[in-house]
């Protein structure tokens, strides 16, 4: 980290941290460009200090197929620009043809204006109806990922929405973030290479600028956005920086203690904990109450016999039941 007194000394200029611990960011001599007014908002994009070390980079991309894949070194090349930390904020490179990350450090950031085929989990399509389509080398050990880390990362993306921007999101395990019963956002994890090379890639995607009656017609009843729900959203940047930053603080708590001090905050925001549910799997579709996570992000669902039975993944789907009168 450069010398704070140093800030804007030399025949150049650069970046700067005010006394407030706001970044500016003013055009350099060195062939960069300034980030100036941009779509995501970069000069909003403040992440933890695992996101943001120097030569950390961010990968501003106008249209891509899967920030995932393009962050996974495939897929083809996209038109954009690729930004990097300098100690001081983020530096913008000129706009060009930019092939996918070969290099995946810890703290790269992809993301993306138009995401044409993003995927969910399974392979399903996940459409892209404006907002944040963003993909993240997940700067972690393994034991968060042993522990349901996609779970969590859900968990955390709902705390910033509730406590920024007062929606009333809640998670659906295992990776929707809903607000009553029409999806916001969703989160898929990926793994490429193996052994000390392993990575784990996060994709998020939230709806942030949509209005109602803009998404398509087969989605309305199921669908809605940030703007939607407050009438107003905050720019990529602003929400994927608040959401890296929460990552960031609880990141090793959750490595080092897993789900107890996060607990509290899942039973108040487990949108299925106590519902009546059919959850298909490839074994089967299988009915009962959710009745919470274990250790492992698992769901628990609590049979008529009583017996209460641990599922990694599927499909959950609320049923009517007799102390659910009228639901589905």
């Amino acid at each position: 980290m450069p010398d704070p007194q140093r800030a804007g000394a030399g025949s150049g200029t650069g970046s700067a941290t005010t006394s407030r611990g706001r970044i500016r960011t003013v055009n350099r001599m060195d062939g960069m460009r300034s980030v100036g007014r941009d779509w995501f908002g970069l000069d909003g994009f403040r992440p933890g200090p695992r996101f943001i070390r120097d030569g950390a980079r961010v990968y501003l991309l106008d249209e891509v197929g899967s920030t995932n894949a393009f962050l996974r070194g495939r897929g083809e090349v996209a038109t954009g620009r690729m930004c990097t930390w300098d100690g001081w904020g983020w530096q913008a490179g000129s706009e060009s043809k930019l092939a996918p990350v070969t290099d995946l450090r810890p703290g790269t950031v992809v993301v993306a204006r138009q995401q044409t085929a993003g995927q969910g989990r399974q392979g399903r399509p996940w459409l892209d109806c404006g907002g944040l389509n963003l993909s993240v080398v997940v700067p972690g050990h393994r034991a968060a990922f042993e522990r349901g880390f996609s779970v969590w990362l859900g968990l955390q993306t709902v705390l910033v929405l509730r406590e920024d921007y007062h929606l009333d999101a809640r998670l659906k395990w295992p990776n929707d973030i809903v607000v009553g019963r029409r999806k916001l956002g969703g989160i898929l994890l990926e793994t490429t290479g193996t052994g000390n090379t392993a990575r784990v890639v996060a994709g998020l995607g939230v709806n942030l600028d949509t209005r109602r009656g803009d998404f398509p017609s087969a989605l309305r009843g199921q669908a809605t956005s940030v703007r939607a729900e407050c009438g107003k959203a905050p720019r990529p940047g602003e929400l994927a920086g608040h959401i890296l930053t929460r990552v960031e603080n609880g990141l090793d708590d959750f490595e080092s203690t897993g789900w107890e001090p996060f607990r509290p905050a899942l039973a108040c925001l487990d949108a299925l904990l106590g519902r009546y549910i059919e959850l298909v799997t490839g074994s089967g579709r299988h009915e009962g109450r959710a009745v919470g996570l274990d250790d492992q992000g698992r769901l628990l669902l609590e049979t008529g016999d009583g017996t209460v039975r641990a599922f990694r993944g599927g499909d959950a789907h609320l049923v009517p039941s007799s102390s659910e009168s009228g639901e589905a």
